[in-house]
């Protein structure tokens, strides 16, 4: 088999190289499969766990980037390499028992195989030693078989050659998984990068931005809204946006960008996509202002399951203006609200904070009746709480800017309730 292109370029380089090889062979061995008796598949199978594990050995005796001395949690690591063992001699055998079958289920498995190996950092040339350890083990193993099966010559060389344009296609498979890998990290680490622009402050320039989005492939919108990621389900956690949608779940906590947020139908998408998740949608801003998105939505994350109980939501900014605008206020809210309050502060806590409460449902609807509806009480306990709020407040209760004012604190009390009282 002919080596596999290693260095810049190498994955596009390698790809199409593998392509033409296995195309040949695969030309050149159109009456190679067929001319294998069947049988012979039938007289290997009880002879592949131990082919197998023989090339698991060789595989990590022989190629230094799959040797790794044995510790804690490398169970899984030899696991995954037993697996690929098996998938290719249990796809060998299948081929000589039935050389016309499909191949694109098999195909599918050395792809994501060359996937796989471009994830965990290692190179194409590593891959193609490995299979080619296995495939030494392989045609040793059918040596030794032929003379027990008492198999003639010209059948052990049709195996021989059988093997090499299955190792030639599968290594042609794997080098496809692991170009488009490539790619696809290549553009993953650009889209990375745009995000960081987006969203640093002070911001980058239009010209660098606009730069990096053509570099990762992203049409540049009108606006943007920035998704904070407080919380994801168990396991990877992977949010189900389109493609147009930037993320780096990476950053603490994981954002999203994105483009035109409240379109039709989009904001239904957004719910959809981040069922399961704790998070925040900030409110729809131009590129230059990315940064501010992101930090309404930081804001607002404390709001999505704010109790505590464990149902996560999403929340939108701009459903909860008035909210996050009280909780901006600090000191100087606690301090209006500590003069405005004084006359509940000699309450126990308890009996202060209901009559707070009765006293927020008459500012907001005015009327005994209403109170008593609103907070499922008896009116004649609502007419008595609310007598006893004019005997502590007097004539605040008739000044509109101190009831304005008691609006506003109590209101801030309803929206903040871990906010340290007074």
């Amino acid at each position: 088999m002919s080596d596999l292109a290693s260095g810049p370029g190498a994955p596009q380089a390698a790809r199409h190289g593998a392509a033409v090889s296995a195309a040949i062979m695969a030309e050149a061995a159109a009456g190679v499969w067929p001319a294998i008796p069947a049988k012979i598949a039938d007289q290997l199978r009880p002879v592949l766990p131990a082919v197998v594990e023989e090339m698991v050995a060789d595989i990590l005796a022989t190629v230094p980037e799959y040797s790794r001395p044995a510790r804690s949690g490398d169970e899984c690591y030899e696991h995954a390499v037993r697996r690929g063992a098996q998938e290719a001699a249990r796809q060998f055998v299948d081929r000589i028992a039935d050389p016309d079958a499909s191949r694109d289920q098999a195909a599918a498995v050395f792809r994501r195989l060359g996937a796989a190996e471009s994830g965990e950092g290692r190179s194409l040339e590593a891959l193609q030693s490995a299979l080619r350890a296995g495939a030494r083990v392989a045609l040793r193993w059918m040596t030794q078989t032929s003379q027990w099966m008492d198999t003639p010559l010209e059948t052990l060389s049709l195996l021989t050659e059988a093997m090499l344009v299955f190792l030639d296609e599968i290594a042609a498979e794997s080098a496809e998984g692991y170009a488009q890998a490539q790619v696809a990290g290549d553009l993953q680490r650009r889209q990375c990068r745009l995000i960081g622009l987006l969203l640093a402050d002070p911001p980058a320039s239009a010209e660098a931005v606009a730069e990096m989005a053509h570099l990762a492939q992203w049409r540049l919108p009108r606006l943007i809204s920035v998704i904070v990621l407080a919380s994801r389900p168990r396991g990877p956690g992977i949010p189900a946006m389109p493609d147009e949608v930037l993320a780096d779940l990476d950053r603490a906590p994981g954002v999203l960008i994105v483009p035109d947020p409240y379109g039709p139908g989009r904001r239904a998408m957004l719910d959809h996509g981040l069922r399961g998740f704790r998070a925040a949608v900030g409110p729809p801003v131009c590129l230059a202002d990315a940064v501010k998105s992101l930090h309404w939505a930081r804001e607002a994350v404390s709001l999505a399951d704010p109790g505590g109980c464990g149902e996560q939501t999403v929340v939108h900014c701009d459903d909860h203006l008035t909210e996050m605008v009280l909780r901006r206020g600090g000191d100087l809210l606690d301090r209006l609200e500590a003069r405005r309050l004084a006359p509940l502060s000699e309450m126990p806590p308890g009996r202060q904070a209901m009559m707070a409460e009765t006293l927020l449902a008459w500012l907001e609807t005015g009327k005994s009746g209403s109170v008593a509806s609103r907070l499922f009480i008896h009116p004649q306990t609502a007419r008595y709480r609310l007598h006893k709020l004019q005997e502590l407040f007097g004539e605040q209760l008739d000044n509109p800017d101190a009831r304005f004012e008691l609006a506003l604190v109590l209101r801030a009390r309803h929206a903040s309730p871990q906010r340290p009282r007074r």
